[in-house]
């Protein structure tokens, strides 16, 4: 567990202290949504803002000990504090920031069903892990974007209307991923080219 920040907590009983933090495997807004998501989870705790260039951002906190609940909750979901200059090697995370080209990368699926159809994931390059959540009262689903700009849909045809919708500037991957109920379908993602 970081602890740094008992150092930087000034005692001001009754009065939350903001505390800078950084994390190492920030990559992307996607991270920092994610972490903001965890901190307003927390009771004492508020997220202010975050950045991830520098892979860091500011929490409001009312103790240390809701400052160990932000770092335990934040380690859990993959985002342990420290400093920044000890960023994880992205080329030992499987499927993140792995070298690949756009031209080489793909993505490997997974299918977990939900009460509404399914949810299609993948682990992105980027560093998210992204993807398709399939409604089947819907007829006709929008597509479902990454931060980094790939979009993706699932369903019948996903490959021609996905092409339809993002034109030339992408390259499309398509896979058939068979759903909890049996059906193979098609799953669609347009990777934008550089």
């Amino acid at each position: 567990m970081y602890t740094g920040w008992r150092t930087s907590l000034p005692e001001r009983k009754g009065h939350p202290v903001q505390a800078s933090l950084s994390a190492p495997d920030i990559t992307c807004d996607h991270c920092v949504a994610t972490i903001q998501r965890v901190v307003d989870g927390i009771e004492g705790a508020r997220f202010i803002s975050g950045d991830p260039a520098s892979k860091s951002f500011v929490v409001e906190v009312a103790s240390g000990a809701t400052l160990d609940r932000v770092s335990e909750g934040l380690a859990a979901e993959g985002y342990p504090l420290g400093d920044a200059a000890e960023s994880t090697d992205a080329a030992s995370v499987p499927g993140q920031h792995d070298g690949r080209t756009p031209d080489t990368w793909t993505p490997a699926y997974r299918v977990t069903a939900t009460p509404r159809g399914a949810d299609v994931n993948y682990d992105c390059d980027c560093g998210c892990d992204a993807g398709f959540a399939l409604d089947r009262s819907v007829a006709e689903q929008p597509l479902e974007d990454c931060c980094c700009g790939k979009q993706m849909l699932v369903g019948r045809d996903a490959d021609a209307r996905l092409r339809g919708a993002v034109g030339d500037g992408h390259r499309i991957d398509l896979q058939t991923v068979t759903m909890p109920w049996g059906q193979p379908i098609q799953a669609a993602l347009a990777i934008p080219r550089d």
